[in-house]
């Protein structure tokens, strides 16, 4: 029996622990949130930031930790921190940062002569405009460090500029730079995968749907498998292992994404850690066959682990909102929550929030899940979930 350390205990972060558990280790998890929800299943816990490297080293000291965990992109670089303290396998800090920082990860496969946008790295804002202009409009705007699609928006024109600038500005973090980058347009791609002892397996590729709007790139679909060409999918596999090579990921979880356009594929961004949500806990296994949760531990205590999928069957991970306006009330949740085939169904809104275009990922009120024998199947599943939801909405005035 080990001792496993999970960074993370968010509702659904309750999945990872409780298939770690099975294998028959103790699982321990922390979390900012001293409330937070998988605490209440966890072998034990502590309130601990997962951006907390000293916090982190204590506590995993203290309770004898065998590995750590990183369930997220935030606890990836405190996860390498605190396991090289402590002698525990493990990225080195210095991977974990260029899995972290969109800068250094461009320029690392740059180096590789890897496919990917062109792109320009400035530590100011005084020097977007100039980058902006080099690569040519249109162009994406992001700080070079954060997740869930903060701070990164889509820039038509050069008046458009200003209000791009600001916002990246806002959710930059102090450590970081600013990255612009050409805009591929195409069919963006969502990768999971894990890699031990240098050989890296794909697991699971999504295709994916953005909500329609003219900034903001917020995912709303990821469909299972991807609907490619079997050329395009083998050519994603070899680039996703080959970013993750020069990257020098090893023995950890791949997340990546990859745009495809005109036959090609290219890079976008590949993390050392799962995917969010549901992906790690669920999806992964429902499409593939391999439990990742399991895999990925038994990879940390360098033990044997078959991480070869075992086939591809459906899945979908739908997002949604209610129409704009003023929120007052949901309906149907339950029944959609009934349907077979129908993994998880939540939607969470206050009353009175006023629902508008969703600036990123954590604005996102609902989610299905689903799962099915082929992607039509789990994709019609999701449809005739979501329209099962009705909503009581008051027009803005």
């Amino acid at each position: 029996m080990a001792t496993i350390l999970q960074l993370g205990a968010g509702e659904l972060m309750k999945h990872s622990i409780r298939q770690i558990q099975a294998l028959g280790h103790r699982v321990y998890a922390v979390d900012k949130n001293s409330t937070a929800p998988a605490f209440a299943i966890a072998d034990g816990h502590a309130p601990i930031d997962l951006i907390d490297a000293d916090g982190i080293t204590d506590y995993a000291r203290d309770i004898g930790a065998d590995s750590i965990l990183a369930a997220n992109e935030a606890g990836v670089l405190a996860a390498a921190q605190a396991s090289q303290r402590l002698g525990l396998p493990s990225l080195s800090p210095d991977v974990a940062i260029k899995a972290l920082d969109k800068g250094l990860m461009r320029l690392a496969w740059r180096a590789a002569n890897l496919s990917q946008p062109n792109f320009v790295i400035v530590d100011d804002v005084v020097g977007i405009p100039l980058a902006a202009r080099k690569i040519g409009y249109p162009v994406i705007v992001k700080p070079t460090r954060n997740w869930g699609s903060r701070g990164i928006s889509r820039v038509e024109t050069p008046s458009d500029l200003a209000w791009s600038i600001d916002f990246a500005a806002q959710y930059k973090r102090h450590d970081a730079q600013f990255i612009i980058e050409e805009c591929i347009d195409g069919t963006e791609m969502s990768i999971e995968g894990l890699v031990k002892d240098g050989t890296v397996s794909i697991l699971a590729k999504a295709d994916k749907e953005h909500q329609q709007h003219p900034r903001f790139r917020v995912t709303m679909g990821i469909n299972y498998p991807a609907n490619l060409p079997e050329a395009i999918l083998q050519q994603a596999d070899d680039l996703i292992s080959d970013a993750a090579k020069a990257l020098g990921l090893d023995n950890c979880a791949v997340h990546a994404e990859a745009m495809v356009s005109n036959g090609q594929v290219y890079l976008i961004e590949t993390g050392a850690r799962p995917g969010g949500g549901h992906i790690f806990g669920q999806i992964v296994e429902a499409v593939s066959g391999v439990c990742m949760p399991q895999a990925l531990t038994q990879i940390l205590l360098g033990e044997a682990v078959d991480i070869r999928p075992k086939y591809q069957r459906g899945a979908v991970y739908r997002f949604f909102a209610p129409p704009f306006g003023i929120f007052q009330a949901a309906q149907g949740v339950e029944a959609a929550r009934q349907l077979e085939g129908v993994l998880d169904f939540g939607f969470q809104l206050s009353t009175g929030t006023v629902v508008h275009a969703l600036e990123n990922g954590a604005e996102r009120p609902g989610y299905c899940v689903t799962t099915g024998a082929s992607r039509a199947e789990a994709m019609s599943i999701a449809d005739k979930a979501v329209s099962m939801m009705g909503y009581t909405m008051k027009a803005i005035t």
